[in-house]
């Protein structure tokens, strides 16, 4: 065969492999296009889609916080989202049950206890800069370690905060103190945590981490210091009610993994959601959050700290 015929042989073969190749990827993305439409098809059923925050209370404060936000999921879904502000997280518990929420940003403790009440979907979690529990004692205290709390009294902040009250009594799990049986004396409060340990409450104070600036201005910055400091804790997580079937989930979990510096400059550029600066969307996946269970069950809420079976997991 001539150099000539050779060359134009090559030459042939080549255009059939790009074409050959440019035909696979136009049909991976044809097969990705009727994906995403069978699940907008599956999520269609239960338009409008209604989304709340369980950390916002009230309809103004709601449209304040995340209306860039339910704008740009309406782009990215192709569905049509609404409000629906929620007062708690038992009246979230009650509106996922009874098919009055959809999608609903939220903590680890809230979900826990969602999952347990509504078999709440997992979809995608948020993570967040240094969200971790610490434990604090005053600097001419003679704790040494976590252990040394043993018979003493630790302030934390309400019934429920996942920073401020369940991350600080896993911690005490983790040392082996059991509040239930009256090894440390837990004391929550309020949003005064701070000021009550300040003023000289307290043995130790529980709460989260980035109080601990705000703690050195009310005490002095040598006068209070980190007793321990305790690991991340898990994301806060976008969950969907079990109602709108797995399609339509996958449908939601793909679009907010696939277009997430979208929706994320969505949350923060409103300037109320500081906490989500930096932040990235991960999968999300129930054993995530046994760690807060474990915390539950520290507080006494037994009916929240139910751990799945190891060949579960």
């Amino acid at each position: 065969m001539s150099r000539r015929l050779l060359a134009l042989s090559a030459a042939a073969a080549a255009v059939l492999t790009l074409a050959a190749c440019g035909s696979d990827s136009a049909e991976a993305d044809d097969t990705a296009e009727a994906a995403a439409a069978d699940g907008a098809g599956a999520c269609a059923a239960h338009e409008p889609l209604r989304f709340s925050d369980t950390g916002v209370e009230g309809l103004e404060t709601l449209v304040l916080e995340f209306e860039d936000f339910r704008v740009a999921l309406e782009e990215v879904t192709g569905l049509n989202v609404e409000f629906q502000p929620m007062s708690s997280r038992t009246a979230a518990a009650t509106a996922l049950e009874y098919d009055d929420l959809d999608v609903l940003l939220t903590g680890p403790a809230e979900y826990v206890v969602l999952k347990a009440e509504a078999d709440a979907i997992p979809l995608v979690g948020v993570t967040r800069d240094n969200y971790k529990a610490a434990i604090f004692k005053r600097t001419d205290s003679d704790l040494e370690s976590v252990a040394d709390l043993e018979g003493g009294t630790m302030l934390t902040k309400e019934v429920g905060s996942t920073s401020g009250h369940l991350g600080p009594l896993e911690m005490l799990d983790s040392a082996g103190l059991d509040p239930q049986a009256g090894d440390v004396t837990i004391v929550p409060l309020s949003d005064t945590q701070l000021e009550a340990f300040a003023g000289g409450d307290g043995d130790a104070l529980g709460t989260g981490i980035k109080d601990f600036e705000e703690l050195q201005e009310l005490m002095g910055a040598d006068a209070v210091e980190i007793l321990e400091e305790g690991p991340d804790l898990p994301n806060d997580l976008f969950i969907a009610r079990v109602g709108l079937g797995d399609e339509c989930a996958q449908h939601l979990e793909d679009s907010l993994l696939e277009n997430q510096d979208i929706l994320l400059e969505a949350i923060v550029q409103t300037g109320e959601n500081d906490k989500y600066i930096g932040s990235e969307f991960v999968a999300a996946e129930d054993v995530d959050y046994d760690p807060t269970r474990r915390a539950f069950e520290a507080a006494g809420f037994d009916q929240y700290a139910d751990l799945p079976d190891e060949d579960e997991q």
